[in-house]
């Protein structure tokens, strides 16, 4: 019995010994991975930094018409946004992988935080084991097609008048054509009419001289608005008419778009001022001791203008030409003196009845050559001032005679101004008829004689090759000018300058509508101009 009772009780107990042995199992098991966990090092935290998306919404940016969206390459990123657009405050909107970014000491929130991007702005993103990356960001204009300069003045002082000038800095953007540059200068108005209108003219003078352009080193500039020339391009086909007829000097002119304390105003000219130096218009000038012998005769540099505005001036005895002293600005006695009596004889003898004589006519006085490749430019580009009348510049080199040395201000020429009928006398406004030979005093004269008009056809003939590639040449600085155009007879609303292309001024009741019509406009008036004087110059006698 009892040996029965011991061997159920043990096969009563074998499953509790089972059970506890499981028990025990789990429990070493759970203890060992417990020890294990603890023996161990912390999770490991990330180390990725990356800036993964990098944008300008239009949304969060005013002044943006569509979104703008970077391209990252390693740790650069670069945007590029409208030319016309400042980069100066700008909300960034971006996506990263870390725990927080910054610029400097300064967290950046995406979509909220605004930044200068005037220069490349250093992005640092900061990893979950605090390792940090930098990403440079960048940010262009898109080119306009032509260079930018940006003139600020000091405190933002307006451009008053034209006597008074204001400190400002230039910066150009040379568009990856031209270097650019960044210095001082002072500004202020210039022009005569064409200070009147809204779109100003300006004159700088640099602190320090400058090859702006490429263009010969100066300090003084002219800042050339064009209002009146809704092309753009009619100064500057002038002046190519100007070198192809090899006269003494021809300004440069280079196009840009100006932006005036931070304010876009549309397309302007570049142009090398006129001045007597070595650079520009090259003279030897009288000092103020040549007050006798040949040291009186010269040079001396003058301006033919009906404005009659400078302080040393006079009116021939005849023909009434206004002349007045450039260079020197103050002559003295004697010098003024010589002036006029030379024009007054030159005027006399051209007016006489021997003023073809070989050795004391008109020739004596006058040098042919340069009147006429003046009376080419002029006569072909139709100009309403080029009749003797305004900007006609001469002078009179030591021992010399009266020179036509350059050309100047042809916003009005080329078809471009009304009152050359009614006023000056031609025939009409468009590219036919006469009108230097007919209604400019001295050339009314120097086309009777056969000489003369036989110099002038050969010359002519000589030239008109080159004078044939003038309406391309206008087609292709149309072409280069057609974005800036657009900006400049845009709204300001949609980030242009603001000029009406459809507008009529004072000069001419003409209207094309379109910039095309008026490059298609200028275009048929050369062509058609050049032709008309071919066959009219060569039916001279």
């Amino acid at each position: 019995m009892n040996y029965l009772n011991n061997k159920e009780e043990k096969q009563q107990l074998k499953p509790f010994k089972n059970y506890t042995s499981s028990v025990l199992l789990l429990y070493i098991t759970l203890f060992s991975l417990f020890f294990s966990c603890s023996d161990s090092t912390d999770v490991e935290l990330s180390s990725i930094s990356t800036i993964e998306s990098f944008s300008f919404q239009s949304n969060l940016n005013a002044s943006l018409d569509d979104d703008v969206v970077g391209t990252i390459s390693d740790n650069n990123i670069t945007l590029l946004i409208p030319f016309n657009i400042s980069a100066n405050k700008l909300i960034a909107t971006f996506t990263f992988s870390g725990v927080a970014i910054h610029v400097g000491v300064k967290e950046q929130v995406s979509g909220v935080t605004v930044n200068s991007f005037d220069k490349p702005v250093v992005y640092t993103v900061v990893a979950e084991n605090g390792t940090k990356v930098d990403y440079t960001v960048t940010v262009t204009n898109k080119s306009s097609g032509i260079p930018s300069i940006y003139i600020n003045t000091r405190g933002g002082a307006p451009i008053l008048d034209k006597e008074n000038y204001v400190e400002a800095t230039i910066k150009i953007d040379g568009d990856g054509k031209y270097d650019n540059f960044e210095g001082k200068t002072s500004i202020r108005g210039r022009g005569n009419s064409t200070w009147g209108m809204p779109k100003k003219p300006y004159k700088l003078k640099l602190d320090t001289e400058a090859p702006l352009f490429g263009m010969n080193s100066h300090r003084e500039w002219a800042v050339l608005a064009d209002y009146f020339d809704k092309t753009f391009l009619r100064n500057i086909t002038a002046f190519e008419i100007s070198r192809i007829a090899q006269m003494s000097w021809t300004p440069s002119s280079v196009s840009f778009e100006l932006y005036l304390n931070d304010t876009y105003k549309g397309v302007y000219a570049m142009t090398e001022q006129v001045r007597v130096s070595k650079e520009r218009f090259d003279i030897e000038l009288v000092k103020p001791t040549d007050i006798s012998g040949e040291a009186l005769t010269g040079g001396y540099f003058l301006e033919l203008d009906f404005h009659f505005d400078e302080t040393y001036k006079f009116k021939t005895e005849k023909a009434k030409l206004p002349i007045m002293f450039k260079d020197p600005k103050k002559p003295t006695v004697e010098q003024f003196n010589y002036v006029q009596s030379y024009y007054n004889l030159a005027e006399e003898v051209l007016y006489s009845e021997n003023y073809r004589d070989s050795e004391n006519g008109y020739r004596k006085y006058i040098d042919v050559e340069s009147f006429i490749n003046y009376y080419i430019v002029q006569e072909l580009s139709k100009n309403v001032d080029g009749n003797m009348r305004g900007s006609c510049y001469m002078a009179i080199r030591r021992n010399g005679k009266i020179e036509q040395p350059l050309v100047w201000d042809f916003d009005l020429a080329f078809g471009n101004a009304d009152h050359i009928t009614w006023e000056q006398g031609a025939s009409s406004t468009g590219w036919d008829g006469w009108y230097i030979k007919t209604c400019s005093p001295w050339f009314d004269r120097l086309f009777e004689d056969p000489q003369f008009v036989s110099e002038l056809k050969d010359r002519w003939n000589e030239l008109k090759p080159q004078l044939d590639k003038l309406p391309n040449f206008i087609k292709e600085r149309a072409l280069m000018l057609n974005a800036a155009q657009t900006r400049n007879f845009t709204t300001k609303e949609s980030n242009g300058a603001g000029w009406d292309i459809n507008k009529v001024d004072w000069n001419t009741s003409r209207v094309s509508g379109s910039y095309k019509a008026e490059i298609n406009y200028l275009v048929t008036f050369v062509e058609k101009r050049i032709g008309w004087l071919d066959t009219n110059i060569n039916k001279l006698n």
